[in-house]
This record gives structure tokens, sequence and C-alpha cells, in this order.
């Protein structure tokens, strides 16, 4: 039988665990902010906050996966996007034939990462280091999105802004079991204690450009 003292030892360690745990989900997880769909995110919004380079993923956030040419919203997004005098940068860890065939239906050309290899941010920064040669400061840049732990992570890996928003499909028709499982699981905590929000939440500020690409 566990003693009053060894009780209150107990719940120090899960409290503590438990603060650790959230601390993590806040530091890996958490988006920027959370909207219903790309089109409804605010660019005027975005380039008050002082984002100049947008970075956004394809398959089931711009377009439904593996669809060959664009939507006529993701059309719209992009003619919005450039409308805005943003830089456009597609992101994606399908195929570079894909991604390509994709991007130059858009007028994109070489701006892409195939093959992207998320949730690891090498490929990304490698990217970001060649491709801009330092030109966006990291609070300039945003990651949009449809998974927490491909997306966002890699996104809060590199110190970097993130915008979520929901999958145009269910993970299920095309994750496996154990990502599906998994991602469903992070938005779960994070509904819970209330870190997925449709507030923006730019972080434009000195924090963000104090660290360097990992």
């Amino acid at each position: 039988m566990k003693t009053k003292k060894n009780k209150n030892i107990d719940d120090k360690l899960k409290k503590k665990n438990s603060s650790f745990l959230l601390s993590f989900f806040i530091d890996y997880f958490k988006p920027s902010t959370y909207v219903n769909s790309i089109l409804d995110i605010d660019l005027d919004e975005l380039k008050n906050q002082g984002i100049k380079l947008i970075i956004c993923d394809l398959d089931n956030t711009l377009v439904p996966h593996f669809r060959k040419f664009p939507t006529n919203s993701s059309i719209k997004f992009i003619e919005n996007v450039k409308d805005h005098q943003f830089k456009f940068v597609i992101i994606s860890n399908n195929t570079e034939k894909r991604v390509k065939f994709f991007a130059e239906k858009l007028g994109i050309k070489e701006d892409y990462i195939a093959n992207a290899k998320k949730p690891f941010p090498k490929k990304t920064k490698k990217f970001l280091e060649e491709k801009f040669q330092g030109k966006y400061k990291n609070s300039e840049i945003v990651i949009i999105g449809d998974m927490i732990i491909t997306d966002i992570f890699v996104a809060n890996i590199l110190r970097i802004n993130s915008i979520l928003v929901p999958p145009l499909l269910e993970p299920e028709k095309f994750m496996n079991k154990i990502l599906s499982f998994t991602e469903k699981k992070v938005f779960k905590r994070l509904s819970r204690e209330n870190l997925i929000t449709t507030k923006p939440n730019y972080q434009n500020n000195d924090n963000l450009d104090k660290y360097e690409l990992l």
C-alpha cells in the first residue's frame, strides 16, 4: 500500500510528465492558426504580419490526393496569392513527376519541393538555403498543410509559421492506419488543450529569427 508521502511523489511526477507532454505538443505540433480551407486564409492578414513566402502542401491541401490537374479552388487561391505578391512554393512527399507536372500547370515552374520526406525537415531546409540564400527570415515564411504530424511538425522544427487546414479527403483513404491513428490522437489532444484555434497567431517577431534552420 502506498503511503501518503509516496502518493504525493506520484502525483508530482504525473503533473511533471503531463506538463512535459503538453510542452512537447506546443513546441512541435501546435499550428500558428487553423482555418477551414485554403480559401479562408486571410492573405491581407498574412501581408500585415510580414509574411513574404508561402510554402503550401499539395495533396489533400491544394487538391484531393492524386488528383492530376488543379481544381478551380486551387487555381483561385494561387492567383490570389500572386495578386498579393507573395512568393509561392509547393511542397509534397509525392514524386518529382507528380509535383513538377502540377506545378507547371499552375505556372510555378521550379518553385516546388518534391519527395520532401516530411516530417523530416532536412530537404525543406536545404531548399530554403539553396533557393533563397537567406532572403527570407523565419518570421516571413509560413507553411500551409493538412497534416499536423508532417506539415506542422516540419514548420515548428524549422521555427517558421504554420497554417493547418482540414484534409480534403479522409486520411484513411490513402494513409496507413498508424499515421492516421496518430494524426487523430494528436489533433484530439491539441483540441482538448484549446491549442487548435482559428484566431491568427503568426509569430512575426525576433524570437523566430534567433533560431537557425536546424
